[in-house]
């Protein structure tokens, strides 16, 4: 008798939701409707969430709609209990409700995601979309984009430093539809969109981005695996033609130039530079350990400290650094699971990278390794704390999680099987 392979998070399900959830997740994750505008008018992050939500629910069985065993997911449960736990010792209790309401899209996002993409073959169809969808966003930046002090801008979302962000967090997957076993077209492709992200990196002026970009080329100049056979020789020449090709490209580097000389940078001298706000949302931190000031309440409490301190023209600003963010905004115990959610993604991308399993899967794993490296140093820089790109990461190592998991447990029982059948021993079954 053939005995079934397991499967991660089988449960039946109407043909329509892996549809909705794939055009849903392209929304939030691409932002078409930053380069369409009329689509903003139509609220697409919303109601396809909704209808994402709806669609799986009725179609569902009960007993898969109970919250996930994963620790990854259980982690984040506890971080967004977390959150409304903030909310009614905010400084700004509005403002921490209506940002917590808009996060709600979020957190759905990460438990569907976890919920339906269970294969192989539905991770490479979402991460093509999504490099599609970034090559055209960058398209779009650089013919609609404008420059401003020598740094390219784009629409009312980002600013050049959130650019470099969403470029750098999604850069890295294109690599995984440049090798010889995908088609031309879609090596195309994806070619396109990584020459768009490191030129848009470049462009936006962000030294943020760039730091996280020279983490990310470190990261594969180093790494040794089998996924990726790059001798030095072509590791050397590639660094010598990216130096040669700088020459020759209309850039202004001049910014990028001044992240060693901080002896008259703001961002270490002024107030309202980096440094201090970041010294300041510490002691925010150090002060509400337990409730920290409030969702989204980082530029309110600033100001009121300032304010305080009996400064002139208080500015309220953001924190420019996630771990800053979350720990000011909802205490020790925030900052304690935001960290340990990222170290732990990085540690399941590692493991999934050396784990000698199927080669699309250790492909990946290095892939996920380099572009959350790019991502979380970005992030450093950033108050992206509550991204949708980094909640991607999150729920993108609870996937790689079960699809090991899986792919253990089959090999065990048709390990199993064959012995009971040809009377063999097996003595290996491969490590999680």
């Amino acid at each position: 008798m053939k005995t079934k392979s397991p499967s991660i998070n089988s449960h039946q399900e109407s043909t329509a939701f892996p549809i909705v959830f794939g055009v849903w997740s392209f929304f939030m994750l691409c932002r078409p409707q930053d380069y369409l505008q009329f689509l903003g008018y139509l609220r697409p992050g919303l109601t396809l969430g909704l209808a994402a939500l709806c669609i799986w629910f009725f179609s569902a069985k009960n007993s898969k709609k109970n919250l996930p065993a994963d620790n990854q997911l259980k982690l984040y449960s506890y971080l967004t209990l977390v959150m409304v736990l903030s909310i009614p010792f905010s400084y700004y209790r509005s403002g921490s409700l209506k940002g917590l309401i808009s996060y709600v899209s979020v957190i759905l996002f990460v438990f569907l995601f976890y919920r339906l993409i269970n294969s192989a073959e539905k991770i490479r169809r979402l991460l093509f979309a999504y490099c599609i969808g970034i090559a055209v966003y960058g398209l779009s930046i650089l013919t609609q984009g404008s420059l401003m002090e020598g740094r390219i801008s784009f629409g009312t979302m980002f600013d050049p430093n959130d650019i470099a962000f969403y470029m750098i967090s999604f850069i890295t997957f294109n690599l995984f539809f440049i090798s010889k076993d995908n088609s031309g077209f879609v090596r195309l492709i994806a070619l396109t969109s990584f020459v768009l992200g490191l030129l848009i990196i470049i462009k936006t002026g962000s030294r943020g981005g760039f730091i996280a970009l020279l983490g990310v080329l470190a990261f594969f100049l180093f790494k040794r695996s089998a996924a990726f056979k790059i001798s030095v020789l072509q590791k050397v020449l590639l660094v010598l033609l990216a130096i040669v090709s700088f020459q020759y490209i209309d850039l202004d580097l001049g910014r990028f130039r001044t992240i060693m000389d901080l002896k008259d940078d703001y961002n270490a001298t002024s107030e309202e530079g980096r440094i201090t706000i970041w010294k300041r949302g510490i002691e925010m931190m150090v002060t509400h350990p337990l409730t920290g000031i409030g969702f989204n309440s980082f530029p309110e409490g600033l100001g009121r400290d300032r304010e305080a301190r009996g400064l002139d023209a208080a500015k309220w600003q953001t924190a420019h650094n996630s771990l800053v963010q979350i720990g000011a905004e909802t205490g020790i115990f925030g900052f304690i699971i935001f960290l340990v959610l990222s170290l732990n993604a990085y540690k399941i991308f590692s493991e999934t990278a050396r784990g000698g399993g199927a080669a699309w899967l250790v492909k990946l794993g290095v892939l996920a390794q380099a572009g959350f490296i790019g991502h979380f140093v970005a992030a450093m820089f950033l108050s992206q704390a509550y991204s949708v790109y980094w909640a991607f990461y999150i729920a993108l190592s609870s996937v790689l999680t079960c699809i090991r998991t899986q792919t253990v447990v089959a090999k065990s029982i048709n390990c199993t099987s064959s012995s009971v059948r040809s009377v063999a021993v097996c003595r290996v079954v491969e490590p999680a």
